[in-house]
């Protein structure tokens, strides 16, 4: 017999109200689906990890108390199945205190991973490219929400997907916007023809004078980025021009290490 479209709809709808109205009245049953849940969700952060992936020993702690505390919920919750026919006060007191426990943590948990996605993230440096403005193994957050309500301004530190290798996140600094046109040549920077000044070089940080010259038209929701150690950086002079699509957030703030710990701030790139 087929079911009308409509019907199933509202069959599905009754099957989550029913569900709902049973996590929210019964509470073993809440506590089985918390318990459980904890355990998977513990399970997934550990199995996924790989050494190279950032924060590495706090996603491990996390996803162990995540499985420590869904399998004392489990095993509660099974204690409590057997005796349910008893008296058991106690075990009713126990339970409960787990559920206050675990919410509080997942509650944390689940804001923490809301901010991280949607709002700011630490970014781990690897190796020298934006030396000495950051140096290797710096930790700083990344603003992801600007950019959804302003373009980038020249000058800024940008955190992005690699255009040559997705896996990866760069961070670098905008140079061309759209519609400029970029040339790099004996050591100096030139937009729309005219030499810039940037105060973030070190002597050590320019483009060496004997690098071939580079000359890019930047197109529409594209930007020119170049490290600020450019002897030893991989950016646009060697792989292109960063779609904006590509692009995650920008550096705020240095975190770690604490005595390099400070706001990150734009500066101004003149013309001479």
């Amino acid at each position: 017999m087929n079911i009308p479209i409509y019907a199933q709809y509202v069959l599905y709808a009754l099957c989550l109200a029913t569900f709902i109205w049973a996590f929210i009245k019964f509470s073993l049953l809440r506590s089985m689906v918390v318990a459980l849940a904890n355990i998977i969700f513990g399970a997934v952060l550990i199995l996924n990890l790989e050494p190279s992936s950032p924060g590495l020993t706090v996603t491990l702690m996390i996803g162990f108390v995540l499985i420590v505390l869904g399998l004392w919920g489990f095993v509660l919750w099974i204690k409590q199945n057997l005796n349910q026919f008893n008296d058991q006060t106690g075990q009713n007191e126990t339970l409960e205190s787990w559920w206050q426990t675990v919410r509080a943590f997942d509650m944390i948990l689940i804001i923490g991973l809301f901010l991280r996605f949607f709002v700011i993230q630490p970014f781990y440096i690897e190796g020298p490219s934006m030396n000495t403005t950051f140096q290797d193994k710096e930790i700083i957050l990344v603003d992801k929400v600007s950019y959804r309500f302003r373009e980038p301004v020249r000058g800024e530190v940008v955190i992005f997907v690699a255009p040559v290798n997705n896996k990866d996140d760069y961070i670098k600094r905008v140079i061309g916007l759209p519609g400029d046109t970029v040339v790099v040549e004996r050591g100096k920077v030139y937009i729309n023809s005219k030499e810039i000044v940037e105060p973030y070089l070190s002597t050590s940080g320019k483009t060496p004078e004997n690098a071939a010259r580079v000359e890019t038209k930047v197109g529409i929701d594209e930007y020119f980025v170049l490290g600020d150690n450019r002897p030893q950086s991989s950016d646009s002079r060697e792989w292109g021009l960063v779609p904006q699509r590509n692009l995650i957030g920008r550096a705020i703030v240095a975190i770690w290490p604490f005595d390099r710990a400070e706001l990150i701030t734009t500066p101004s790139i003149n013309t001479k």
